[in-house]
């Protein structure tokens, strides 16, 4: 009887004990999870299923939008031949701007192999053997490419997304780069890769948001004097919301008939809405000058009131998922997102109505346009609808509507820069949601530079954003030869060796927030050097 008791109690406190061990271990598992990521180390190969070439991810310390530290997500795209053809190497390398974006499922680290972008992009780094008709074609294709996700997306996802707030993009984007090169040297071969070329060299490409981004990057690598030892070339971007003024009033003046094309866009439209409390939340998240100001002194409460903002701070929806929500409440009264309903605002058939447009490729589709009257607050469309309010510069004041027209043109890209290298541009005259305005505001800009230091192709003029993009990315995979060769025609060889690279970061030294130090630290403790990581000890 005794031992029976003693047994019992003795499985007992051996199942106590192994609940406490799977107690402290959901703990342990749920600490790792919950952890901050810190900069890479190495790149870790992310989809191996593709044909002479390899993909990997990687975490890279940069600033954050605040000027703190932060620890950012890329892909690294690379040609990496089982069978390389005699000499091959590495000759060029895609700097790649993705557009705009609301769910974290849509940046570079969610890709897969059939997403619709990386498809395409996946063409200018399939390498292959020389073509002697078109030998810049090689020049092109045996590429690296690096898609960095942005802030606020992929390992940061936590963050808000400083929608084109540029300077800091560009800032993230060319640390994506430096820091991918230098981590994909220290493969030294693995998985078939091949080294850089003596005079390889870097292109920088975007769409839309990407193709602003883009245009900043260039601004960024020209104005801290890092062309030679990026062997930076020139950009190629398309329908980017270069100048946001431009956009905006656009928006508010345009009958149809602007740049000589007919659309059927009309004064005080909006036709992509997602976009605008993207930009504005991006002004306030950004800009210190807007701290004090919040979403409602622009938009009408019963705008807000749709479940915009949750749909975007979620970040599980995709601009189509929200376009179809909008679609709901017009047609249904409400829409259920997850568990939450959402009742459509009294006057929602006011605010919004459905437009059909071309689709992206083929058909078309049914779209949710906004008006801006209604979804401003009036106040705020007054201020924006009256031109005498733009006759001067803008200055900070306090008020709301000037200080996010100051942090709107302190955005623009167009302004405040001579480039040094090549762009070419694409844009639709067709655009109703990133109108040709922005093209020529950079054109106005630099009136001497047309046909020399850039150029514009605008033969695609009768579509509208979407489809331009496709467009876009055509020219990539098909047509995008002449447009690489005629930015590289203008370009010195630059620096010769991948040691330049890593000449760059021999001195850096970063905690494992991703915050870069003056110097190497004193401090004992752990820290990133040239992509390793380091402990001091004294």
């Amino acid at each position: 009887m005794k031992y029976n008791i003693f047994s019992n109690k003795h499985k007992t406190m051996k199942r106590i004990s192994l609940c406490y061990v799977l107690v402290l271990l959901c703990a342990v598992v749920q600490g790792a999870w919950a952890q901050a990521p810190t900069p890479s180390t190495e790149l870790e190969p992310y989809i191996t299923t593709l044909n002479n070439r390899m993909v990997y991810k990687f975490n890279y310390p940069s600033t954050s939008v605040t000027g703190e530290p932060v620890v950012l997500s890329s892909l690294l795209c690379c040609w990496a031949p089982t069978t390389p053809p005699e000499d091959a190497a590495i000759e060029s390398v895609h700097l790649y701007s993705h557009y705009t974006v609301s769910a974290n499922s849509q940046c570079p680290t969610s890709a897969t192999s059939k997403t619709a972008d990386f498809v395409v992009l996946s063409i200018l780094f399939e390498g292959g053997d020389y073509d002697e008709q078109t030998p810049f074609r090689s020049v092109v294709k045996r590429s690296i490419v690096i898609m960095p996700d942005y802030e606020g997306y992929g390992v940061s996802s936590d963050r808000t997304h400083p929608y084109l707030a540029e300077d800091v993009t560009a800032q993230q984007v060319v640390d994506a780069l430096t820091y991918g090169l230098e981590l994909y040297a220290k493969l030294d071969g693995a998985d078939n890769t091949l080294p850089l070329k003596d005079d390889w060299r870097c292109f920088n490409i975007g769409y839309s948001q990407g193709g602003a981004v883009a245009l900043a990057v260039q601004r960024y690598i020209e104005q801290n004097n890092l062309s030679d030892q990026l062997h930076f070339r020139g950009t190629f971007c398309g329908d980017g919301p270069y100048d946001l003024i431009a956009t905006m009033r656009y928006y508010l003046d345009d009958d149809g008939t602007s740049y000589g094309v007919t659309t059927d866009h009309r004064e005080d439209q909006v036709t992509l809405p997602a976009v605008l409390p993207m930009i504005m939340n991006g002004m306030i998240v950004s800009n210190p000058s807007m701290s004090s100001h919040k979403l409602s002194d622009y938009f009408a409460q019963t705008f807000l009131d749709t479940g915009i903002m949750d749909w975007l701070n979620s970040k599980t929806m995709s601009t189509d998922d929200i376009n179809n929500a909008w679609l709901s409440q017009i047609d249904n009264g409400s829409v259920t997102i997850g568990e939450k309903t959402y009742p459509a605002p009294d006057n929602m058939n006011e605010m919004f109505f459905k437009q059909v447009v071309p689709g992206m490729i083929w058909g078309t589709q049914t779209v949710a346009w906004a008006k801006l009257d209604k979804i401003f607050t009036p106040d705020f469309y007054n201020y924006m609808k009256n031109p005498a309010n733009f006759n001067s510069a803008p200055a900070l004041t306090g008020n709301a509507y000037e200080d996010m027209r100051y942090a709107l043109e302190s955005n623009n890209v167009c302004t405040g820069w001579q480039p040094q290298h090549r762009i070419q541009f694409a844009h639709s005259k067709g655009d109703t949601v990133v109108p040709y305005g922005n093209y020529l505001a950079f054109r106005d800009a630099h009136p001497d530079g047309e046909n020399d230091i850039y150029r514009i192709d605008d033969t695609f003029s009768d579509s509208d954003h979407l489809k331009s993009g496709s467009t876009f990315m055509t020219k990539l995979a098909i047509d995008f030869i002449d447009y690489f060769e005629w930015i590289d025609a203008a370009q010195p060889t630059g620096i010769k060796t991948m040691a330049d690279v890593r000449s760059m970061m021999s001195d850096a030294w970063y905690d494992l927030t991703g915050r870069k130090l003056t110097g190497k630290p004193a401090k004992k403790g752990m820290y990133v050097h040239q992509g390793k990581k380091v402990v001091i000890t004294q």
